[in-house]
């Protein structure tokens, strides 16, 4: 499985011809940065990346708010899917958090593939003026909300790629507790190469 293999997908969710070349050049960084970094699971193939994490990242691209400046991205680890969104959406600054020096660090080699990212290390109490928060394979909700507290009481506005809809209703239950009338929107993903339970739940849209 190449990298080629997989543009026909990629174009099929939304990836304009302009930025394959630079997905490209990030992929493979990701993968070749993996063995000493660990970035994703060392016993994934290529393809796995590209179908388990790439593809998984491109899913919820058409429901990505267009009239954003600023985007904030919890955990940001290997940069799936903050480089990625970087690359595809050039107008919009990202904010990456990510707590590890070793993955600041590589996240910091990623500014080569797009340049409107900023690495920061770890999350503030007071989250600087942001449009968005996102997060994928991160923490539960009503943790990534406690950690965002200001931010999501100034009525902040949540992009959150998870999994299972039981666990996403489960994590929903609690913050519920915490947070009183959320504005939840629970949006099914449907991979067109895998058979894999996916959603997007967006919050204060």
């Amino acid at each position: 499985m190449t990298f080629e293999n997989r543009i026909s997908v990629f174009q099929q969710l939304g990836v304009r011809d302009e930025f394959l070349p630079m997905l490209k050049k990030y992929v493979h960084f990701l993968w070749e940065s993996n063995e000493d970094l660990n970035l994703i699971s060392r016993q994934m193939s290529f393809q796995d990346l590209l179908d388990n994490h790439v593809i998984d990242c491109l899913l919820p691209l058409s429901a990505f708010p267009k009239d954003i400046k600023k985007a904030a991205d919890f955990g940001s680890g290997g940069g799936l899917p903050a480089v990625i969104y970087a690359i595809l959406f050039p107008d919009v600054q990202f904010h990456l958090y990510e707590k590890s020096v070793k993955k600041q660090q590589f996240l910091q080699q990623c500014k080569a593939f797009a340049s409107n990212m900023h690495i920061h290390a770890e999350i503030p109490k007071e989250l600087p003026a942001m449009d968005l928060v996102m997060a994928r394979g991160f923490k539960p909700i009503d943790v990534i909300l406690e950690m965002s507290r200001s931010y999501a009481q100034r009525e902040g506005k949540y992009f959150l790629l998870k999994a299972r809809r039981e666990k996403i209703q489960e994590e929903l239950d609690l913050a519920g507790k915490k947070f009183k009338s959320l504005n939840v929107e629970i949006l099914p993903l449907k991979s067109p190469v895998l058979e894999v339970e996916r959603h997007l739940v967006l919050i204060g849209f």
